[in-house]
């Protein structure tokens, strides 16, 4: 949301300047009611990350994602397997045969309980019949911390967090989780999961939220501003850097895709036993 502040805001797009506030805590619980005890309030928007669609869910509460004013998806992060270095295991094929020969001894540091991770390796399970433990953590450093120090094997990464520790020697990537490989130098013979036999793909999505029962004017006037960002060369150039998928989901069909982001978490939910 900051790069897309900048660029709204230098590229005079938006001449409003857009201030970043961070209001954490409860699994972006706080935020979100911070946005929808404001209905009609046009300038508190809400950042769109995955928490929206499943920390309700994993709360025993009502969804939250279909009670804002849907504005835009127009980012995705895309998703690396890891494992140890010094692991026998050069594939995610290997990794699952470990797995199935260990039972409940592959070990995979996550963040919390429920979250992205959390449910791609629920697909994981499900895709190789096999059953692995996920230990969870306070975020995604503390997940990091203890793979890195080794008492993991394995751990999932977006792109931007992964090549660093690949390039330093620290992980060694099995499997990237995109419908089909990157063709950059630095990711283009990391093999998808899917060519590996192993039917998983899966990214996170981003974009922005309105507060509830906003005007239909305001709601068109953002799809045409993401628009007119993601036009940009600056975004463009933003999305290459940091190893970003950027579909644009704006317009009616809107709150179709919403629907079809939040179920198809609710499944993977429901499988891992998060959903209460």
């Amino acid at each position: 949301m900051r790069r897309a502040a900048k660029i709204w805001n230098d590229e005079k797009i938006i001449e409003n300047p857009i201030v970043i506030v961070n209001r954490p805590g409860g699994g972006m619980t706080t935020a979100m009611n911070y946005v929808l005890e404001r209905p009609g309030d046009t300038n508190n928007l809400m950042a769109l990350a995955e928490p929206v669609f499943s920390t309700p869910v994993v709360q025993g509460m009502e969804p939250a994602y279909n009670k804002f004013t849907p504005l835009g998806v127009f980012v995705q992060t895309q998703l690396l397997i890891l494992t140890q270095p010094d692991s026998p295991a050069n594939t995610l094929k290997d990794v699952i045969e470990d797995a199935r020969s260990r039972p409940q001894q592959v070990r995979v540091a996550g963040s919390s309980a429920g979250a992205t991770d959390d449910q791609v390796m629920g697909l994981l399970e499900r895709a190789g019949g096999v059953d692995m433990t996920f230990i969870p953590h306070s975020g995604g450093g503390a997940a990091q911390a203890t793979f890195l120090g080794g008492n993991t094997e394995l751990i999932v990464l977006t792109l931007d967090e992964a090549l660093p520790h690949i390039e330093a020697g620290n992980a060694k990537a099995v499997a990237i989780l995109n419908e089909e490989r990157r063709t950059e130098d630095s990711l283009k013979d990391i093999p998808t999961a899917k060519e590996q036999g192993i039917d998983v793909s899966w990214e996170q999505v981003f974009g922005l939220l309105g507060a509830p029962n906003l005007d239909p004017a305001i709601t068109e006037w953002w799809g045409e501003k993401i628009q007119a960002l993601t036009a940009t060369d600056a975004w463009t150039d933003s999305l290459e850097t940091n190893f970003l998928g950027g579909t644009v989901y704006v317009g009616p069909d809107l709150s179709k895709n919403m629907d079809e982001f939040y179920a198809r978490r609710l499944d993977v939910l429901k499988l891992i036993g998060a959903a209460k």
